[in-house]
């Protein structure tokens, strides 16, 4: 089994999968990362993918929703459900078996849809709120979506979470390895790049920037164009 083959057979499994979904959908991506994606895709896309060993036969299910309103660097499981996760159904899938069409739709059109459809946008941005408003101490991660979501919304200004993200990415950075804080470093850059411009020209020149990132992360992930079946 190579991995072109769980590629063709994942991308197969999509494309008969795709006319059962609610709404538009579209295929997109390369090779075993290849994703079912919600049209239109909006700030918050919600997807259906596949991960797993190439050397391997069995992986896993992945559905969720993705912000794009803050720093990209692959696919999170934070609003989302991976299929070992659900206990009415097997907790690996071999994309080359026969049960392989029939496992992807019961997670997907079960669990997988149902967890897609419990974080609209809205819900996200509200719970990026609260967390923002909550003791330093107690947030999670749904607050770094606050600059984000503001200017997607119009809902206020991002300086004060954008400025806080920025000392907080620092600070870890300053106490993490060299790898790690290269990463760190680059999301703090992405919050100064984004208060810079709120600085130079407001909403519409902040809204700019974020855009041109959503759309440099669709591009670096491949899932800028739609695939043909």
């Amino acid at each position: 089994m190579s991995a072109a083959q769980k590629a063709r057979r994942w991308r197969q499994i999509l494309a008969d999968l795709r006319p059962e979904l609610p709404g538009e959908w579209s295929i997109r991506g390369t090779g075993a990362g290849t994703v079912l994606m919600r049209e239109p895709l909006g700030w918050a896309p919600a997807w259906v993918g596949y991960s797993g060993s190439p050397s391997r036969p069995a992986g896993w299910l992945h559905a969720g929703v993705q912000p794009l309103v803050l720093p990209f660097s692959g696919w999170t499981m934070t609003y989302g459900i991976r299929m070992d996760e659900v206990t009415a159904g097997p907790p690996m899938i071999d994309l080359l078996a026969e049960t392989a069409p029939a496992e992807t739709r019961q997670f997907v059109l079960g669990p997988g849809l149902e967890e897609i459809d419990s974080w609209p946008a809205d819900r996200l941005a509200e719970a990026a709120e609260r967390d923002f408003a909550r003791d330093p101490a107690d947030r999670r991660k749904h607050w770094y979506q606050v600059p984000g979501w503001r200017l997607v919304n119009d809902s206020g200004s991002p300086v004060e979470p954008a400025t806080e993200l920025v000392a907080k990415y620092h600070d870890l950075a300053g106490r993490s390895s060299a790898k790690g804080a290269r990463q760190l470093r680059e999301d703090a850059a992405f919050y100064e790049r984004l208060l810079a411009r709120w600085h130079q020209g407001g909403r519409a020149e902040a809204l700019g920037f974020l855009t041109e990132q959503r759309e440099q992360a669709l591009r670096a992930e491949k899932l800028d164009k739609l695939l043909t079946t």
